[in-house]
């Protein structure tokens, strides 16, 4: 059995930057490889670190072969609201970067991929109280459309082809640590943010919200 050595995709995001060090801590420093599209920042160099384009299909085969990783952790996204102003390439980076860690599961034998879904795969038909499993999914958003569709994937590629392929639906996500990233309840941390920086900040939420 291989020793366990993880590649975690995004990692400079609000999940990615927390999970890293949660993962050093369960795997240790040196079988946790982050990446991201930017330079390494804060914590993240203080351990193994590869600068990455998740587009880069070949790239990504190449480091699991150097780095002989067993797991990946797909974060690497555009979210809600940054995914509106562009929806094609929305569609694009979502999609195709999942496809491509699926692909990479199958052909190089990984032992499991992570990659969170979230509660944008619902709409507003979706019952609201205890929301079951398999229910009524009418996204209204592309990236909420990416997470449905790529449930589904992932579903298929475990299904087909055997790859043990995990995922949560998260709510919201707030951390304090990076900067916001684009998701619809990213206003919560940049109002911190904004006064800090700028002393005021314009929600654009109603009052009675």
């Amino acid at each position: 059995m291989k020793k366990t050595k993880i590649l975690l995709i995004g990692s400079g995001g609000q999940l990615g930057s927390e999970l890293t060090q949660g993962l050093w801590k369960i795997y240790g420093q040196q079988n946790v490889i982050a990446s991201d599209i930017k330079d390494a920042q804060g914590i993240l160099k203080e351990g193994p670190y590869e600068k990455f384009d998740v587009m880069q299909r070949d790239r990504l085969f190449e480091l699991i072969k150097k780095h002989e990783i067993t797991q990946i952790y797909h974060l690497a996204a555009l979210l809600s609201a940054t995914g509106e102003k562009d929806p094609r390439w929305a569609w694009k980076l979502n999609m195709e970067s999942l496809l491509f860690v699926l692909e990479a599961a199958y052909e190089l034998k990984l032992h499991k991929v992570y990659w969170p879904s979230s509660i944008a795969a619902f709409g507003p038909t979706t019952p609201k109280q205890n929301t079951p499993q398999h229910t009524i999914m009418d996204p209204t958003t592309v990236y909420g459309i990416t997470k449905l569709a790529g449930e589904l994937w992932c579903e298929y590629y475990f299904r087909r082809y055997g790859v043990d392929v995990r995922s949560l639906r998260y709510p919201g996500l707030i951390g304090y640590k990076t900067l916001p990233g684009g998701g619809t309840t990213d206003y919560a941390v940049d109002i911190y943010f904004k006064a800090l920086k700028e002393k005021k900040y314009e929600c654009f939420l109603a009052a009675d919200t």
